[in-house]
């Protein structure tokens, strides 16, 4: 009898220890979530967030962009050491959205209001089915950043809202490039590269590059073999390969490039950082089209186990006005918040750009940005397109030949996807 009593006893206590030890340890796993990213902009809103939160642990897992999707995409399958959270890239996130991997935002525990951001940033979010899967914490629409000496020497004046309208069609901005190369004696390039000029063709389109499992090639984007064309054979660039040594040369004070098509983050990340010589010499303007290229998504796993708490960090970085707030005067980092937007964007002025509001600027443009033209296949069929426009434009292969070319391309990339 107290032989079995003892056995009773341990076992209990064994019991009690082991339920004690599961509890705390969901316990602990509530107090704790992992996110997956590309980018290490997350680590100073992690400070934040946990400085909010005491008592909560957030691991921050960095993945090479170009290494992104053969990573993760593997693990949200399995569900094996998942993230809770994790973001898409511009380039990637319609295929994340598509995937089912992201949790409906709509619906519990989130119900999240989107009301307030700009549509284009809520589209890109959006699956085929109108369920909202990821949401942006940023917009970047695009502008034309140009040298102000040059515009005044060459073109009379350096005013952004004249330039604007020097530049505002294809057509016109061939011109002012024929304008720069006469006047300065072929020293001054339109641009660096003919590549730079493609946000706007892509902007044009009326149709995106997959519809109802077709490749559709709008006539805008056979305008661009053309215009591309006339930039290589008339000598209007600089002919530097984008992200190259002399493409970022040209942005220095002894640049002979006119101006730069790049986004919001174009003026902090990169002509900050190549030009810093030029600073003041630099204004913002509009080209033939308004665009966007760039941003980071962002959302919670399906089968995440901890999706309050991940919601909740999700939510501070993308819906929190106070955070907005303070991370768009901390950073420069344009949000897509409007009303945020309105109540800040009177208030900046940056002397790169010779104390040109940039914030306003991008505030107007990003209303006429729109993203019913992305697809999940953008990325690749652009590479392919561009691939297709270089054969043509150096001589390799005749118009129609590289308009071929590109269909196959995407024919041999994309099976499923119906060619005429």
């Amino acid at each position: 009898m107290k032989k079995l009593l003892t056995i009773t006893l341990i076992f209990l206590i064994s019991i009690t220890l082991c339920t004690s030890w599961f509890f705390k340890k969901k316990k602990d796993q509530s107090k704790k979530i992992v996110i997956w990213s590309f980018t290490d902009e997350l680590k100073k809103p992690i400070e934040r967030f946990k400085e909010q939160n005491p008592g909560v642990e957030v691991e921050l897992v960095i993945i090479p962009n170009e290494e992104y999707l053969n990573k993760i995409k593997p693990v949200l399958k399995s569900g094996q050491n998942a993230p809770d959270v994790f973001t898409g890239e511009f380039a990637n996130v319609k295929d994340l959205v598509e995937s089912g991997f992201y949790d409906d935002l709509s619906k519990k525990p989130y119900h999240a209001d989107v009301s307030n951001l700009v549509d284009y940033q809520v589209e890109m979010g959006t699956d085929s089915n109108g369920v909202l899967r990821a949401i942006s914490w940023q917009t970047c629409p695009g502008g034309f950043y140009y040298r102000r000496s040059l515009a005044k020497k060459y073109l009379g004046t350096d005013d952004p809202e004249e330039v604007g309208k020097m530049i505002n069609s294809p057509e016109k901005f061939l011109e002012v490039g024929r304008k720069l190369k006469e006047a300065s004696g072929g020293e001054i390039k339109l641009l660096g590269t003919h590549a730079d000029y493609m946000w706007f063709p892509l902007s044009l389109r009326e149709n995106a590059f997959v519809e109802n499992g077709k490749l559709m090639i709008d006539d805008e984007i056979i305008k661009y073999y053309d215009v591309a064309k006339i930039l290589r054979d008339e000598g209007l660039t600089a002919e530097a390969a984008q992200w190259s040594p002399p493409w970022f040369d040209n942005m220095k004070k002894d640049g002979k490039v006119f101006g730069y098509v790049l986004p919001t983050w174009g003026l902090h990340y990169v002509l900050k950082q190549q030009g810093k010589d030029a600073a003041g010499d630099y204004g913002l303007t509009n080209g033939p089209a308004p665009y966007f290229w760039g941003g980071t998504w962002i959302g919670v796993y399906s089968k995440s186990k901890s999706k309050d708490l991940a919601w909740k960090f999700v939510h501070m970085m993308t819906l929190d006005e106070e955070f907005l707030k303070w991370w768009a005067t901390t950073t420069g980092d344009f949000i897509g918040n409007q009303k945020v937007q309105a109540e800040i964007k009177d208030t900046f002025s940056d002397s790169f750009l010779n104390g040109q509001n940039h914030y306003a600027f991008f505030a107007k443009e990003v209303q006429n940005c729109d993203a019913k033209l992305v697809t999940r296949y953008d990325l690749e069929i652009r590479n392919m397109m561009m691939q297709s426009i270089s054969e043509y434009i150096e001589g390799n292969k005749t118009k129609e030949e590289a308009i071929e070319f590109f269909k196959n391309s995407v024919k041999s990339a994309y099976p499923q996807i119906s060619i005429d």
